[in-house]
């Protein structure tokens, strides 16, 4: 029966507000209810954002001892999920907080350091880095993979993403501390002859290297997929499923999820506020 005994599984989500629903925290707290409806769900905002309208988003980082003393409010987790942590949160030691407040639950870390419009949110990439030796899976796309591993963004239309040479760096980054750690490495950025057809993402765990092969979803790209999906497989995780597990589930419950998306009020494509209900 696990830790959890007959009890709701609990589920913190920690990251940013962003007032439109289309990313950040409002999108976890629709996807968490979506996916796992009995869990008991915290949530404590790490910064104040600003997005859509067509401007560059921005961030301002929550004072670190309101989240930390929100953190120690909250009844012991069995998964949490990281989304934004601005760096002075980072730098004032909101990660390694987060992780003793956890008590050893799964930790699912999307690695956000850019809103989907191109804006900086404050995220440091070396701090960043630090944090993901402590967690249990990290679930970069590829830009994002590049910055951890410390590649510059290439031009569009250049060489093709190299799957297994990225997952290789990102498993490198921390050779002896933090060797549980897993990486999952989002397909969505793939090479342009192959963009209309299929959609793989790699998960690198305990030595082992998973494909997660489907059908290309048609229409467009809604926001708020990264942190959907990342809040998707906490929940999984608090459920008690196997990490493989729970990443089929999440990407098949978010591929369900995007079918059904609809217009923002900022004009850009969203997930519904009420994704599509488990298939598990």
């Amino acid at each position: 029966m696990g830790r959890r005994g007959e009890r709701a599984p609990v589920v913190w989500l920690l990251g940013g507000l962003d007032p439109t629903g289309g990313a950040g925290i409002l999108r976890d707290l629709w996807s968490a209810r979506a996916v796992l409806p009995s869990a008991r769900v915290g949530a404590v905002v790490s910064a104040w954002t600003w997005q859509g309208g067509g401007a560059k988003a921005r961030s301002e980082a929550r004072p670190r001892a309101k989240i930390v003393a929100e953190l120690a409010a909250l009844p012991r987790p069995d998964a949490v999920k990281v989304g934004l942590l601005p760096a002075q949160l980072l730098v004032e030691g909101v990660g390694e907080a987060l992780i003793a407040a956890a008590r050893g639950a799964p930790i699912v870390v999307d690695p956000v350091l850019v809103a989907s419009d191109g804006g900086d949110l404050g995220a440091g990439v070396g701090r960043l880095r630090d944090l993901t030796s402590a967690v249990t899976l990290v679930t970069p796309n590829v830009p994002e993979a590049r910055a951890l591993v410390g590649e510059g963004e290439r031009e569009e239309g250049g060489a093709a993403p190299e799957f297994g040479g990225l997952l290789e760096r990102l498993a490198a980054i921390h050779p002896r501390r933090g060797a549980g750690t897993a990486w999952l490495l989002k397909g969505g950025h793939a090479p342009a002859d192959d963009r209309d057809r299929v959609v793989i993402d790699h998960l690198w765990a305990d030595g082992r290297l998973s494909a997660y092969r489907r059908p290309r979803q048609p229409g467009p790209d809604p926001r708020g997929t990264g942190c959907a999906l990342a809040t998707a497989i906490a929940c999984s995780l608090a459920r008690g499923r196997s990490l493989e597990d729970s990443v089929g589930e999440a990407i098949a419950w978010l591929d369900r999820a995007r079918l059904a998306w609809r217009r923002g009020r900022d004009g850009r494509p969203h997930l519904p506020v009420a994704p599509a209900p488990p298939g598990v």
